[in-house]
């Protein structure tokens, strides 16, 4: 169904402007729906312990770089200033670097889905005292109770129902991360 929504997509300069933009509505309802899919595939490898990576040596600033691009068109239309401040010196990693992808572009898109227009989102780079590759996402987005910091990486769990029906998805995200980066002996946190 993708192939032929991204099809259509192509062709619509010859199509009537109100199919146009249906065809766009229909292209982004499956890729939303195809992102759905991949999530509980993800999940359900994850909790049985089928997760496999592949690492090898990646340039974790080069994976941030491209997840931010795919997030740059959502980010022009919500009118987001964003300062990427990558400074980290010593940048590669060992990582499976789709997976790492994974979890940069699911980190910098929660930035920007719970950040209102006109917001600001700062990616910044640095390593420790141990020369560990440090990464950290911060907005000016909705946040969250203090309370919901100890379920925030649950399947499932999106605090006020409320975040459901304004921002939709299913709360598995940031429990793939989280499973993501723990199987690659990182850490991931979150504050408000």
């Amino acid at each position: 169904m993708l192939a032929v929504v991204s099809y259509l997509v192509k062709q619509t300069s010859s199509l009537p402007r109100e199919l146009r933009k249906e065809i766009e509505m229909i292209q982004r309802n499956v890729e939303l729906e195809a992102h759905l899919i991949d999530d509980l595939l993800d999940i359900t490898r994850i909790s049985s312990g089928k997760l496999e990576l592949a690492l090898e040596i990646t340039d974790a600033h080069a994976a941030v770089r491209d997840a931010f691009e795919i997030c740059a068109q959502d980010i022009l239309a919500k009118n987001l200033s964003v300062d990427l401040d990558l400074r980290a010196s010593k940048h590669r990693v060992l990582a499976d670097p789709v997976r790492l992808h994974q979890v940069y572009w699911n980190i910098i898109n929660n930035a920007v889905k719970f950040t209102p227009g006109g917001g600001k989102i700062t990616i910044r780079s640095h390593n420790d005292h141990a020369s560990d590759f440090i990464l950290e996402v911060e907005d000016t987005g909705i946040g969250f109770e203090a309370d919901a910091l100890k379920h925030i990486f649950d399947a499932f769990e999106q605090g006020d129902r409320s975040i459901t029906r304004e921002f939709g998805g299913l709360g598995l995200g940031l429990t793939i991360t989280k499973s993501l980066v723990d199987a690659h002996h990182g850490r991931l946190e979150g504050f408000s």
